[in-house]
């Protein structure tokens, strides 16, 4: 009896230890999310896009410049133009749903941005420069980019932030 007890006593022990052992992992105190990058998040624009008919495709890169890890989410607000002021509508987000995006210090995340060709949709209006706001920020950045806008109308369209570097006309596809 005594050895049935002691066989019974193991076997319950072998098979109770996974649990026991996966209770005091789970017990563990979650890692803290990185926070939001904010200003520590760098915007970089090349105005060499990938020309197609009727448009150009262009990639936006957002590198984190800060000394810690951070995190970013959604579609950054795109616009067009003319001496600091806009023109026509800001780009149209386009694409899946964002997630959140973890970039290492020195690390880069990138959006794909499609321009149309405005003379083929309105009587267009000049533009000189692109507008770029980071999700979550209140402050753009402009970038030289001659081309055109619609007046009331949005000529662009814009993905969510991506982990990594884009390759224009590779990027979104």
């Amino acid at each position: 009896m005594k050895l049935k007890l002691t066989i019974a006593l193991a076997a319950t022990l072998a098979l109770a230890a996974p649990v026991i052992a996966l209770a005091s992992a789970s017990a563990q105190p979650a890692a803290a999310p990185a926070p939001p990058c904010g200003r520590s998040l760098e915007t970089w624009f090349a105005p060499e896009g990938e020309g197609w008919a009727g448009g150009t495709g262009y990639v936006v890169e957002f590198s984190n410049i800060g000394s810690v890890t951070c995190t970013v989410t959604g579609f950054p607000t795109v616009k067009l133009t003319s001496k600091g002021a806009q023109v026509g509508l800001k780009a149209t987000n386009f694409g899946p749903a964002p997630a959140t995006v973890t970039l290492k210090s020195g690390q880069t995340a990138h959006v794909a941005l499609n321009v149309t060709d405005a003379g083929a949709v309105c009587r267009p209006v000049p533009t000189d420069g692109l507008s770029v706001r980071q999700p979550g920020e209140a402050h753009a950045q402009i970038f030289g980019l001659a081309g055109d806008a619609c007046p009331g109308k949005s000529t662009m369209i814009v993905d969510a932030i991506n982990p990594g570097t884009g390759v224009p006309l590779f990027t979104g596809r």
